[in-house]
């Protein structure tokens, strides 16, 4: 059962690690400093928000929002 715990969790930390260096990335590729590219890789999923809604906005527009 231990194993079992230890290979979930060794799972979901690969998973949240893919996320922080894939929000990283993207971040530094949008123009981000690299101070501003890693508060956006450790907080990614408030990153996500700030992109969505800044990418949704200029599109509202265009939809006759």
């Amino acid at each position: 059962m231990s194993a079992l715990v230890a290979l979930l969790g060794s799972v979901a930390l690969v998973v949240v690690a893919a996320l922080v260096v894939l929000t990283s990335a993207g971040s530094r590729r949008r123009g981000a400093g690299w101070s501003a590219t890693l508060a956006s890789g450790l907080l990614f999923p408030l990153a996500w928000v700030v992109w969505y809604v800044r990418d949704e906005r200029p599109l509202a527009h265009y939809r006759g929002r």
